[in-house]
């Protein structure tokens, strides 16, 4: 494993990151050991946050005796000063301990949250946490980078966690990326599998590659995934014309409306699984039909009419989605290949 320097942070991390987003889908025991697999191969910079569901309570049992070897970055999403700092405090008692290292404000992609972390004191409240020592680095995490004039206002902003791959670019278009490297920001890519959309790792991490200063931040579910994408960005071969032709025929194929995963849009008030239903298509790519047609995925998929269009989930979703459009579209792909699969 190598390691690089995260901007002015200082942090020497390893250059892959682990997120934690999935240890919902995973047993304890095995998310436990996953952690210890990763930080074996030389894996020590660790992605939560405080509302992924068991993450930081199960990371806390992960590192223990090896928490000083380890770089840990969690969020919170509040504006609220008072359970801001609860969500803090809470986040250091899940992860069994007394410091964080990059305490970031989640998912802050627009001007107007900004503007209330300053209004209701967040801001002053995250340096004096700082002072204290409870937090180390403090960075933002976003999906716009229209917000990054606003932190830039902040003269402690240090690392920023946005989305790297080779569909989302907006992050990495020169002058997002070059200013960002100027001013010496540390720079961790989310999705840099496109939210689960882009099969190919190599490729995928290949791309990113060409942007020294990013480190991607990989969900891994499995330890079989984990060596993949060791020997992945292990692999320095440079861009080849045959890797741009494949990125333009994923990108033609995806459009630039597609559901990348995040969960931000739930829960949804009705109970429907919002992050099931969009990646529909995903699935369909990735098992046999037997395992595609789950039936538990029909029950799923059939709980749609219970839909009422309150839209919360559309406002919560920070690439401004039409997610129930998209919602039913999957539902009827679904519902179409299940009545061709019983046809036959």
């Amino acid at each position: 494993m190598r390691y690089k320097k995260l901007g002015k942070t200082g942090l020497k991390v390893s250059e892959m990151g682990f997120g934690a987003l999935q240890f919902a889908r995973l047993a304890p025991k095995q998310a436990v050991s996953l952690v210890k697999e990763a930080h074996d191969r030389g894996i020590n910079l660790i992605d939560t946050a405080h509302n992924y569901p068991h993450s930081e309570h199960l990371l806390g049992k992960a590192i223990r005796g090896i928490r000083d070897q380890l770089i840990i970055c969690t969020k919170s999403y509040h504006t609220d000063r008072k359970e801001f700092l609860n969500q803090l405090d809470s986040s250091l008692l899940r992860l069994g301990t007394d410091y964080i290292d990059i305490f970031m404000c989640h998912d802050l992609s627009r001007s107007q949250k900004y503007e209330k972390l300053v209004q209701n004191g967040v801001l002053d409240a995250l340096l004096a946490q700082k002072k204290r020592g409870k937090i180390r680095h403090i960075g933002f995490s976003c999906h716009s980078p229209d917000i990054i004039d606003k932190y830039d206002q902040f003269p402690d902003f240090s690392a920023i966690l946005m989305p790297v791959n080779f569909v989302s670019v907006e992050f990495t278009q020169p002058l997002v990326y070059k200013r960002l490297v100027r001013n010496h920001i540390g720079i961790m890519g989310m999705k840099p599998l496109g939210g689960g959309r882009i099969g190919d790792v190599g490729l995928a991490l290949r791309y990113i590659q060409q942007f020294p200063q990013v480190i991607p931040v990989i969900g891994t579910e499995c330890v079989n995934e984990l060596d993949q994408n060791i020997k992945h960005m292990n692999d320095r071969r440079p861009m080849s014309s045959g890797d741009w032709k494949k990125i333009a025929e994923i990108r033609k194929r995806l459009g630039p409306k597609f559901c990348r995963g995040c969960r931000y849009c739930m829960p949804c008030p009705q109970g429907l699984n919002i992050y099931e239903f969009n990646f529909t298509k995903v699935y369909y790519g990735q098992l046999s039909i037997d395992q595609f047609l789950d039936p538990q995925r029909t029950r799923e998929l059939e709980k749609l009419d219970q839909c009422t269009r309150c839209g919360r989930c559309e406002e919560k979703c920070p690439y401004n989605l039409k997610i129930m459009d998209l919602m039913r579209q999957n539902s009827d792909f679904y519902m179409q290949k299940l009545k061709q699969h019983r046809a036959n």
